[in-house]
């Protein structure tokens, strides 16, 4: 309703709990009646709400931080997998999901059977002096059904970074008309991310 009235009328919109009559007999128009006179004689204590394109960016950014959580909760499921398996590729690299752990994942998937592959070229050059560690690391036995539950949580995974990727852009594109607030924000020091700024600007403005 308020959404639909605000460009035409003076909305208030006020909280049940300030305006909700004295017990007894309720009807909807006995309420209507009570906020009336509540209104009428100024006891009708208005929320506050947000410009409708500050609501939008709200939402948004409140559900990239859901698709972030399901983002993390995939990637600890694979892990988990991976863990259950015997593949300690965590105690060896700094981002089980890097490029490099992913390359010698799917060389897993591709065959759970066969650990003795090379390595090396599936690995950043950076790695190169940890490849000791790696094969020690991916010499677990990983099931038939943990191939394939790693496989769904894996594209899960991928499929939600993509859509994320989607509403980030979006966010971006709304955040322009906020740019000198979400500047300023960055410049305090323990703020870093831009999508940090941009949801303090979301959820204050």
């Amino acid at each position: 309703m308020f959404n639909i009235l605000e460009h035409s009328c003076n909305i208030t919109l006020a909280h049940p709990k300030y305006v909700k009559a004295i017990r007894g007999k309720k009807t909807d128009k006995k309420d209507a009646q009570w906020i009336a006179d509540l209104f009428k004689h100024d006891l009708v204590a208005g929320s506050f709400i947000p410009p409708l394109p500050i609501r939008q960016l709200r939402d948004l950014t409140r559900y990239r931080f859901k698709l972030t959580n399901f983002s993390s909760s995939e990637k600890n499921r694979l892990q988990n997998s991976l863990t259950v398996s015997n593949i300690q590729l965590g105690n060896v690299v700094s981002d089980t999901f890097g490029k490099s752990s992913m390359n010698i994942i799917d060389k897993l998937l591709d065959n759970p059977h066969d650990t003795s592959f090379d390595i090396e070229p599936l690995i950043h050059r950076s790695m190169k002096g940890k490849l000791p560690e790696l094969e020690l690391a991916i010499d677990g036995l990983i099931t038939p059904e943990q191939v394939g539950k790693i496989k769904v949580v894996k594209q899960h995974y991928e499929d939600l970074e993509s859509r994320k990727a989607d509403l980030e852009a979006i966010i971006l594109s709304l955040a322009e008309s906020y740019s000198k607030e979400i500047n300023l924000i960055l410049t305090v020091p323990s703020f870093k991310n831009l999508f940090s700024a941009i949801a303090v600007v979301s959820e204050t403005v």
